[in-house]
């Protein structure tokens, strides 16, 4: 019986892993092909923006219970005091809530009588640094096992709401959005388009629950140091993970502290620095006294604020426009919207209008690449002799105020007009492109596999860079070290 526990294990972790990469890699590979549409959704778009989640879900959930039921009731644990425990936690977070819907009602029935944009940003900023801050106050430990794994006894629902809230950190929250809009689908073949963050932040936390954080917390470890310790012996294998630990924690710190005060500057109006100031100076309360006791507590509560934060304008956008408010549903009737709108833009004169002006400024600029020094002295001499018309140099009207602005404006030597008129035709020929370069929302991949033989092998650099992409990240959200303490 002991020795056929091994197998099934690995039999498990094998099947899970193996529906892991179909849905996510084997999915992504052959989306081009995954055009059929149901309800309103090509099949393709919705395994990448939403089924590869509820799959990557799913495994989560069903590898926890399974581990569960193997191992079996944790002797000595008081199960009857963990629930009674978890029912006043489950009470206590409600009233919470219930406060903070109150308290965001509040605000807008108050901007509604005039109070100004600034106070209500400051306000609802304020009120929930101070409850963070108070979290973290009262969450202070000195327990080691506090401090680093909240002593492994926080209720599952509640980790997980920390977990999510790890996951719509900064990025997620200011760039996802312009990525998916920008981007679409797949991006260009330079950029590997929004939906490979979603797949691979998600992913890997997939890896995360099967090959990584079951051994942790077995071998009752806090950190992947500790690991590598246990695992390899001596001091080098665990300076060399304490090292890479730094790093990326670094790495990821400095990105998410950029969010902060960018969120911070346009919430609240102060400077950038400022923003960047008040965002340490929360998280250096919410986390120094109480570690992950105190961050995990943190970041429940924080959770509920930016579910709403996501939930509220996009609920109301989705019902505003297409009369349902749930919009990961309605999203898919907005892709139709979506694909006739490019394809009016596309056959719009007006559009084809624009594109032949770009591409006009482009080829001018490039005959003045081909000699530059001769077509900064017939820009110069035009300029002067415009201005001449309106007065020369003491002419006092707008318009000869304006050239001479742009007789200021002209590149001082052959050098810097040169530099200058590149970066200009680059971006001239850039919106010349159809939709100003960006790719068709719901198409997978640039290029097209049936087309000539620069379309095909732009086909297979935008999709070996998607799937790169997405492994690369799913590979990365394994090693964070906040993840695997979670």
């Amino acid at each position: 019986m002991t020795a056929a526990t091994p197998q099934r294990r690995w039999s498990l972790h094998a099947g899970l892993l193996a529906l892991w990469f179909v849905a996510s890699f084997g999915v992504v590979f052959f989306a081009r092909d995954l055009q059929g549409l149901v309800a309103g959704w090509p099949i393709g778009f919705w395994f990448a923006a939403q089924g590869s989640v509820l799959v990557f879900i799913f495994v989560v959930v069903y590898f926890a219970w399974r581990e569960n039921r193997r191992e079996g009731p944790e002797p000595g644990f008081n199960y009857a005091g963990f629930a009674a425990r978890k029912r006043r936690l489950h009470w206590r977070f409600a009233a919470y809530t219930a406060g903070l819907l109150v308290f965001l009602l509040a605000l807008a029935v108050a901007e509604r009588f005039g109070l100004p944009k600034a106070w209500v940003a400051g306000i609802f900023l304020s009120a929930t640094l101070v409850l963070y801050a108070v979290i973290g106050v009262y969450g202070r430990t000195a327990d080691a096992g506090e401090y680093y794994v909240a002593a492994r006894r926080i209720p599952a629902v509640y980790n997980g709401m920390a977990t999510a809230a790890d996951w719509m950190s900064a990025a997620s929250f200011i760039s996802m959005a312009g990525g998916l809009y920008l981007q679409g689908f797949s991006g260009s073949g330079e950029q590997p388009g929004g939906l490979a963050y979603i797949l691979g932040w998600t992913g890997g936390f997939c890896l995360v629950a099967l090959l990584v954080a079951p051994y942790l917390r077995r071998m009752n470890l806090y950190t992947v140091p500790d690991y590598f310790a246990a695992r390899y012996g001596g001091s080098w294998p665990r300076m060399i993970a304490a090292m890479a630990a730094i790093l990326v924690s670094f790495t990821y710190v400095v990105a998410q502290i950029y969010g902060v005060g960018l969120i911070t500057s346009r919430l609240t109006g102060v400077h950038f620095e400022i923003g960047i100031l008040l965002g340490l100076g929360g998280v250096l309360v919410c986390s120094f006294l109480g570690g992950m006791r105190a961050v995990t507590w943190t970041q429940a509560v924080q959770y509920v604020v930016i579910i709403l934060a996501f939930l509220i304008p996009v609920s109301w956008l989705s019902f505003k426009q297409l009369g349902n408010p749930f919009a990961p549903i309605a999203y898919g009737q907005q892709l139709q919207k979506i694909a006739t709108m490019e394809n009016d833009l596309r056959n719009s004169p007006a559009e084809r209008a624009v594109i032949d002006e770009y591409a006009r400024r482009a080829d001018e600029m490039e005959r003045q690449l081909l000699d530059v020094d001769a077509a900064l002295l017939v820009e110069r001499r035009e300029l002067r002799a415009r201005l001449a018309a309106f007065g020369g140099a003491r002419a006092d009207s707008d318009a000869a105020n304006a050239l001479r602005r742009e007789l200021a404006a002209v590149p001082k030597d052959a050098n810097t007009a040169r530099e200058r008129w590149t970066r200009a035709a680059a971006d001239y020929r850039e919106r010349a492109r159809p939709l100003g370069g960006m790719p068709a929302h719901d198409t997978p991949f640039a290029g097209d596999p049936k087309g000539s033989e620069t379309e095909q092998r732009a086909f297979q650099s935008s999709r070996n860079n998607f799937l790169a992409l997405m492994f690369c990240l799913m590979v990365g959200s394994t090693g964070l070290p906040h993840l695997l303490t979670r």
